[in-house]
């Protein structure tokens, strides 16, 4: 099983105190049932009941301690957190989720690993938080019963869960939204959207996925993009599609723009809950060569209304009212973390979330996400030397029309075609990991 965790890590100020620690530890595995659920195979049940849900009850949480080593080299500490997630941190395990804390003279650093079944991105920011109320808490008092000053107990995911399989179980074939998924695939030749050029190889062979990073604004030209887009009837995620599909279409020539859209499904009730808030969802909206920036913002608006309803259906119950398999290779991922609780600490705390290696011959991954500090995305690709070059000049590009538009409120005086050929010359090729580095 291919290993699909995220993982955060940030820093306890001053000397650990591992009595706190476990305690705090205890506290948040009370406060979500998610995190005390776990799948069981049951090999005879009939298909569709194979998995079954145990949990484990409150009062019965336990925090388990072990040493591992001591290191002096930060690149074999940083391969033994991998190989201990990659090994440990399972969707079909128990508990799914591992926590780690490497003591310093100055601080403790924790790295908190869960399977990706388990936490959405949200929410492993979101546990950072906690898990620093916990710690402060129960620092500052000696009996077990320390205070919290976090909001009472969130009501469980697996509430929510169950309200989200019951409403998709409820639809047909014939329902509105699976209605505008069928055209949306057909639209695409029966198939998902693809990156706007070809970047996987022939043989189609699996391998694990070159990543990047790039700062695209520091946070005032965050704010700028911002207001420009509120002046053409957008928003920051409507101008950066846009300038996704600018870019596009200067690759391959394309008049539509097509991609997959993760999108957070958490309500209001359930915004302090750990758990899998995330829908998959059809973005499309056409794009001509002469349109303004204006112009293609308010297409990407266009595109992007009704898309919350969609992303609502989980994707496999869409795959079966649709009777096709749907797997996603190319995605645009846009979060804007500045309100999530904690945000305005993440400098001091060294906040970092990461994830594990991808193995895939064809998917092209971007998360977009702003904070205090700006703007900036991380992306895989395949790894295949066509994609080494093709998608971080997509991104470099991507970048100059972005902080054009900022600055100009349209798109740069000389947009030039990019062929192929012109990107395979003209391109670099990004060789970092996924992982802790």
């Amino acid at each position: 099983m291919q290993p699909s965790w995220l993982a955060c890590r940030f820093d306890l100020p001053g000397e650990f105190n591992a009595v706190a620690f476990t305690e705090a530890l205890r506290g948040w595995v009370t406060r979500h049932e998610a995190l005390r659920s776990q799948f069981i195979v049951a090999p005879s049940a009939p298909p569709g009941e194979r998995f079954l849900r145990t949990t484990l009850p409150a009062d019965a949480v336990r925090i388990r301690r072990s040493a591992a080593a001591d290191f002096t080299d930060g690149r074999k500490l940083a391969r033994y957190l991998e190989n201990l997630f990659d090994r440990e941190v399972l969707a079909i395990g128990w508990p799914g989720y591992l926590l780690a804390t490497v003591s310093r003279p100055q601080a403790t650093t924790v790295y908190v690993a869960a399977d990706h079944t388990l936490m959405d991105c949200y929410s492993i920011f979101h546990t950072t938080y906690e898990i620093q109320q916990l710690y402060a808490s129960a620092h500052a008092s000696t009996r077990s019963t320390a205070a919290s000053i976090l909001p009472e107990q969130p009501p469980s995911y697996l509430d929510f869960a169950e309200a989200e399989r019951t409403a998709s179980g409820a639809l047909n074939a014939e329902h509105e939204s699976i209605a505008r998924w069928r055209s949306f695939i057909s639209e695409s030749g029966g198939q998902m959207p693809q990156f706007p050029v070809s970047v996987s190889e022939a043989t189609g062979s699996p391998a694990a996925q070159p990543s990047g990073y790039t700062e695209l604004f520091n946070a005032s030209d965050a704010l700028s993009f911002g207001r420009v887009c509120r002046t053409v009837e957008g928003n920051s995620f409507a101008g950066l599609l846009a300038c996704l599909a600018k870019v596009g279409q200067e690759f391959s020539s394309s008049n539509v723009f097509r991609t997959m859209v993760p999108v957070n499904t958490q309500t209001e009730r359930f915004q302090f809950s750990i758990g899998w808030y995330v829908g998959m969802g059809p973005v499309a909206f056409p794009i001509k060569r002469t349109d303004s920036f204006a112009e293609v913002v308010r297409s990407a608006v266009a595109g992007l209304d009704g898309l919350r309803d969609l992303a609502r259906i989980p994707l496999p119950r869409v795959a079966e009212l649709l009777g096709q398999p749907l797997r996603d290779p190319f995605m645009v991922s846009y979060m804007d973390l500045r309100h999530t609780p904690g945000a305005s600490n993440w400098n001091t705390w060294g906040t970092t979330v990461f994830r594990s290696r991808c193995t895939d011959p064809d998917e092209v991954f971007f998360w977009f996400i702003r904070t205090h500090d700006g703007f900036h995305v991380s992306y895989r690709h395949p790894a295949t030397e066509l994609a080494g070059i093709a998608v971080p000049h997509y991104v470099e590009r991507t970048k100059a029309i972005l902080r054009s538009v900022a600055s100009n409120g349209d798109w740069p005086a000389l947009t030039s075609l990019l062929k192929n050929d012109r990107i395979a010359h003209d391109g670099h090729q990004t060789h970092c990991g996924d992982c802790i580095s």
